[in-house]
């Protein structure tokens, strides 16, 4: 449960097994390329080294995929298949040729017959809009006292059209709406058709030459004569179409494992981009995680024995701009809470990862806030037909179905079902009877998670090795000793609890030195631990000491939070109870009263579930994680088979 360790991996080899090889890091599913102009320093070793940026495989990929498209059909999802060391560039170029020279005539011929049919509609709806008025096409077009332009845009775009025109000289014509598209007449005045341009460029406007609508209208009867050649197109159209679905037919299995092949090589081919080329030989250089070296290292002596692999540490990397991403690795429990974790932002490596502590911290404190047996229920009932639905994502259906299961039992703890008490008896307490323990549960909670906020800066400190802020620093050793000093002494004057005079001393006296010690914090660190402290004068670290000292207070207050929003739980609930028995005594009462309970237990858990939510990732993100989490970290993302954004199964070793 942390963040995985990572390894550059550079691997030398002969340019015929390039290919074997980023088959394989395909393959792992666990390979993020690296430029090399990135590693390499050296501009005399730079310049004899080539890059390659460029997938040879996008256009051959898309190409395939036009028999699809004109034939009207969804391009088929891409299957692992078996990539044979004969299956080369030049190979499926050939293929792809082959293929597609057909298609390409076929596909060239449609875009030109819906160009055709999209300028003759436009046409159509020019005329029947402008019908028994003076103005025409060609009128519009070679009129020298104004600029026309027609053609449509989004409505949404319109809208802007027409908040910006009102400072401009131009005239907006709404023709016709059809199809979220608003077609319209531009004129502007001679001298500013440019900027008019500029601004419809701006909007998206699809503009038709007047000219061109125009030349559709010559001879007699010509709305007629546009009707009957928007026939002829769309059947030429559907010729098309069914050539191509003939075609399809007859061949669809091979035209499926060419498309399947090409893809596969197209990942292949995502790998081998930021390479280096030399003499014949080619260098790439990634990320990977460091557990799957020695697998790597075994398949690639057995598919390419002749290239060479080359590790570097991630502490032995100096190099500047270089950074390196993040990986965590969590079990299935904790998995989910990573993306609360990310929402914030990614560990940068070699940080603590704080996914596990969020996971029970947000559970227990969703579930305090939020206690109920019913409205968990309602929860877990609703994040699972979101999730099925598509709506929510898994992982966040996961973390509320945790959550829901906390609220649940709490539910139990306070003896709470839809608000009722007393249909079943409480274990614990009643947050509305038991105010006092419910608020010094939340503030212990808050001291709680302060502390060990503070305990996993000093473990930060520690693996920095920087002593002298582990020991005497405010968010360190001397910080927490400080923060638990107050602790005990707020909680004995709060309670009253007896305390002889030389006790209070004693405290109030470590208080001082403790500060003390975070003020001297660097003379401290230079003369005794002999480490070279920031420079920071005592005045500075003062304030500091200061801020420190306030935001003590200020998050341990906050915590008070799990009880406020643990009593409102309980003040809504029985608001809606007692609003659904002041109706009942009403004509259709108890219909009514059904009513409210239904929309108000609704309301409850939609909205209240979305406060608490809020209210927990704010005791995550400022409370804890302010005390010890830096983040910034860059995700790693290797290259795969699967497709980023896809739903396609990752290749095995039998696959490829």
């Amino acid at each position: 449960m942390a963040v995985m360790k990572m390894v550059a991996l550079t691997m030398i080899g002969p340019q015929s097994e390039m290919e074997p090889v980023a088959r394989q890091m395909v393959l792992t599913g666990g390979f993020q390329p690296l430029p090399l102009d990135i590693l390499i320093n050296d501009r005399s070793l730079r310049s004899k080294l080539t890059t390659e940026t460029e997938n040879p495989y996008d256009e051959l990929v898309s190409k395939i995929s036009t028999i699809w498209k004109v034939a009207g059909e969804v391009v088929p999802d891409p299957q692992p298949v078996t990539i044979t060391k004969d299956f080369t560039l030049s190979h499926a170029r050939m293929l792809v040729e082959q293929t597609s020279r057909r298609l390409q005539v076929w596909e060239q011929r449609r875009r030109v017959l819906v160009e055709e049919e999209e300028l003759l509609r436009a046409t159509k709806l020019f005329v029947e809009a402008l019908s028994g008025t003076e103005f025409g096409p060609r009128e519009l077009a070679e009129g020298r006292f104004a600029k026309t332009f027609f053609g449509y845009l989004s409505n949404e775009n319109f809208q802007r059209l027409m908040e910006s025109g009102e400072e401009s000289p131009i005239a907006i014509n709404e023709l016709t709406v059809s199809n979220g598209n608003t077609w319209a007449l531009i004129i502007t005045v001679p001298g500013y058709e440019e900027s008019t341009k500029k601004l419809l460029e701006a909007v998206y406007f699809k503009e038709f030459s007047l000219k061109d609508i125009a030349g559709q209208l010559d001879g007699e009867a010509p709305l007629a004569l546009v009707e009957k050649r928007i026939e002829n197109h769309q059947r030429a159209i559907r010729g098309l179409a069914k050539a191509a679905k003939d075609m399809l037919r007859e061949h669809r299995a091979d035209y499926e494992l060419l498309f399947s092949q090409l893809y596969t090589m197209q990942r292949v081919y995502d790998v081998c981009k930021g390479r280096g080329e030399v003499s014949g030989m080619f260098v790439l250089s990634g990320w990977i995680p460091a557990d799957t070296y020695a697998e790597i290292s075994k398949t690639i002596a057995e598919e390419a024995p002749m290239t060479t692999l080359m590790v570097e540490e991630t502490q032995d990397i100096s190099y500047s701009g270089i950074r390196i991403p993040t990986k965590l690795k969590n079990n299935a429990f904790f998995r989910s809470f990573q993306d609360i974790v990310a929402m914030y932002s990614l560990p940068s490596y070699g940080e603590i990862d704080p996914s596990p502590i969020v996971a029970i911290s947000f559970i227990l404190f969703f579930g305090f806030m939020f206690g109920d047996v019913g409205h968990g229920i309602m929860i877990f009932l609703g994040s699972m037909m979101l999730v099925k639905r598509g709506i929510m994502r898994r992982s966040l259906g996961q973390v509320m179905k945790m959550a829901s299961i906390s609220s649940m039992f709490f539910g139990l703890m306070y003896g709470s079902i839809f608000g009722i008490e007393g249909v079943i008896p409480e274990i614990w307490l009643n947050p509305m009877h038991d105010v006092n323990k419910l608020l010094a549960v939340s503030i212990g909670l808050g001291v709680f998670m302060i502390s060990l906020g503070l305990l996993l800066n000093m473990i930060k400190q520690y693996r920095a090795k920087d002593f002298g802020r582990l020991l005497f620093d405010g968010q360190g050793l001397a910080g927490l000793a400080l923060y638990w000093t107050l602790c005990a002494l707020g909680m004995i004057y709060i309670t009253g609890s007896p305390i002889s005079e030389f006790t209070a001393d004693l405290m109030w006296g470590a208080i001082g030195l403790l500060i003390l010690v975070m003020i001297f914090r660097d003379i401290l660190a230079r003369y005794i631990l002999r480490q070279k402290g920031d420079g920071e004068s005592p005045v500075l670290n003062l304030f500091e000491i200061m801020h420190n000292l306030m935001s003590f207070v200020s998050n341990t207050a906050s915590f008070v939070r799990l009880a406020a929003f643990a009593l409102n739980h309980v003040g809504l609930s029985l608001a809606v109870i007692m609003l659904s028995e002041m109706v009942r005594s009403l004509p259709g009462g108890i219909v009514m009263k059904g009513i409210i309970l239904i929309i108000g237990n609704l309301v409850i858990v939609c909205l209240e579930g979305l406060i608490v939510f809020i209210q927990t990732l704010r005791l995550e993100y400022y409370e804890f994680f302010g005390k010890f989490y830096k983040g910034g970290g860059s995700a790693f993302k290797p290259v795969g088979w699967k497709k980023e954004g896809g739903k396609f199964s990752q290749a095995n070793a039998e696959d490829l």
